[in-house]
């Protein structure tokens, strides 16, 4: 069981790095004209293009679960156990809180959460040298690049 939780962890710890790789090579390169929408200004109505990245890893999530289960695979259950938890918690606090796509803004109350939305609205400047993932791989560069705009 231990192994277990600790494959479910480890998943959901090397789905920051997958997710900041995939968005700084995928959604920034050939996805841009997709993802440009989520770095607009506004979005009309609820939904923005963006949205489809997010159906299209939560199918993904859903076939490594579905997989592990029906062919009686505990490792990968327990690792779609970790990248579906980390789908969940970014879905929150990235669209939900930072975003304000759900009314979150009260965890704007601890320093913790507030931290994650500046650095990740950092990298909405457009500067190179900004960091792409959301909890832990989401710094400020100590030298922010010059001219950096939104």
């Amino acid at each position: 069981m231990l192994l277990l939780v600790l494959i479910a962890i480890a998943a959901f710890i090397l789905m920051e790095f997958w997710a900041a790789f995939i968005h700084r090579t995928v959604y920034h390169g050939v996805l841009w004209s997709i993802h440009r929408s989520h770095h607009r200004a506004r979005r009309k109505g609820f939904f923005e293009r963006n949205d489809v990245f997010v159906l299209a890893h939560a199918a993904a999530a859903m076939g490594v679960l579905v997989a592990g289960l029906t062919f009686d695979l505990p490792a990968l259950t327990a690792a779609g156990a970790g990248i579906t938890a980390y789908g969940i918690l970014y879905a929150v606090v990235h669209d939900g809180f930072i975003h304000g796509r759900l009314p979150l803004s009260w965890l704007g109350r601890w320093r913790f959460f507030r931290s994650l939305r500046d650095e990740h609205l950092y990298h909405h400047t457009g500067d190179i040298n900004a960091h792409f993932g959301l909890f832990f791989w989401n710094r400020v560069p100590s030298h922010p690049a010059k001219g950096a705009s939104e």
